[in-house]
């Protein structure tokens, strides 16, 4: 095992995490391979995270804070929520093996609350307020996510199989039996991912906006 001569600290620990985690998944990862990668034993990262799920929770830190909050002063809250979700979806696709911990972890370092009680706080000068700001939080959230992590599988919702010329899956089936699929396959041979998560917001956004 290879020592660094760079002392370890919270940040050097989550960052080969976030690096390990992009390269093998959370199959493949382990707090044995974090310490090797970081040429230390794996007990010595206790002194640095609590535990496995504190790591993981400094993960999805790491990714948050790389998605920076819209600063525009006279930004609406419709503006401003759109940017964030364009970031925050800009951020998980470049790291698709992390997805699953996104989409099963809550929030739970300070730093990720600042995006919590900023999107909040959002909402709130929209006149979201109460439980309706969390089930609107919650409907945001999960859509950005869910997208994403189904960007990151295959087409197959839209009918195509991965590649940008690959056969459409729908025409192995009978036309009389599925005819309304049929019919649209000339429309699927358009699909775009960013074009339907921009579709998805958007109506999203006429029920917290346009009420």
């Amino acid at each position: 095992m290879a020592k660094s001569s760079e002392p370890l600290t919270r940040q050097r620990v989550l960052e080969a995490a976030l690096f390990l985690l992009d390269q093998e998944g959370l199959e493949g990862f382990s707090m044995r391979k974090l310490g090797a990668s970081l040429g230390v034993e794996a007990m010595s990262l206790y002194n640095h995270v609590e535990s496995k799920q504190a790591l993981f929770d400094g993960v999805i830190e790491l990714l948050i804070i790389q998605a920076p909050l819209p600063l525009h002063p006279h930004a609406t809250p419709r503006e401003e929520l759109w940017a964030i979700a364009h970031a925050f979806r800009d951020v998980l696709r470049a790291h698709p093996r992390v997805l699953p911990l996104v989409a099963t972890s809550p929030l739970r370092t300070p730093a990720s609350l600042v995006l919590l009680n900023h999107l909040l706080e959002t909402l709130h000068q929209a006149q979201i307020t109460g439980v309706q700001s969390i089930y609107a939080l919650q409907c945001l959230v999960g859509f950005i996510v869910g997208h994403t992590l189904l960007g990151t599988r295959t087409q197959a919702v839209a009918g195509l199989e991965p590649g940008p010329n690959g056969p459409m899956v729908w025409q192995q089936f009978p036309a009389d039996h599925y005819p309304r699929l049929h019919m649209l396959l000339p429309e699927l041979a358009q699909w775009n991912a960013d074009q339907e998560f921009d579709f998805g917001l958007q109506a999203l956004f006429q029920g917290f906006f346009e009420q």
